[in-house]
Order: C-alpha cells, then sequence, then structure tokens
C-alpha cells in the first residue's frame, strides 16, 4: 500500500512539474518581448571589423573577413556594416550566419 502511495505522489510530482515548465517556457521565452540585434562596427589594425549584438550582449565578435583564407580586415567600415547587416538578416530569417565568397563578392567585398 505504501509503495502504490509512493508512485501516486511521484506521479503527480512528474505532471506537476511538467505543467509549471511548459507555462514557464511560455511566458519567460516565447513572450520574453523583442531582441533587438544590433551591428557594431569598430577599427583594428588590419581594416575594419563588426560586432553583433543582442540587447547590448555580444553574439559575434568579427575582427577580419569572414570565408576567406588568411587574416584580412574588411577595408571600410561600410563593408563591416553591410556584411554584418547580412548577418542579422540571416538570424531573423533563422539562417546559419555564415558567410559565403560569393555573397562577399555580391557585396564586391573580395576580389
Amino acid at each position: 500500500m505504501i509503495k502504490k502511495n509512493w508512485v501516486y505522489i511521484v506521479f503527480a510530482i512528474a505532471i506537476l512539474v511538467f505543467i509549471s515548465s511548459k507555462f514557464y517556457r511560455k511566458s519567460n521565452y516565447y513572450n520574453k518581448g523583442k531582441v533587438e540585434l544590433e551591428v557594431k562596427t569598430y577599427k583594428t589594425d588590419i581594416g575594419w571589423g563588426y560586432d553583433i549584438t543582442a540587447n547590448d550582449t555580444s553574439l559575434i565578435h568579427q575582427n577580419i573577413i569572414p570565408g576567406i583564407a588568411g587574416r584580412k580586415g574588411f577595408a571600410t567600415k561600410e563593408d563591416a556594416e553591410k556584411i554584418g547587416t547580412l548577418v542579422i538578416d540571416k538570424i531573423k530569417n533563422k539562417k546559419l550566419p555564415s558567410i559565403t565568397l560569393r555573397e562577399l563578392d555580391s557585396f564586391k567585398i573580395v576580389k
């Protein structure tokens, strides 16, 4: 009889934990609010780089041109900002934030 009561108690606790975790996730994650993604460019010793921040928390620190061999910074602040904005668009569209050579060519970043 005691074992049977323990089974009911454990089962009830498991159900409560499951329900409360679902409620917690919905209230804090899905309805949490707005995430503000932002590109912040900066000068480096080899050119320009960018950071992607979410609500002032750094997500991506990119001090070189991604996707090419070697360590080369962006030639201009505008180039770094263009690629940073592309990365943000990819994140918002739930795509991997990787940059291809074709994308760099389309922005005339790599020659």
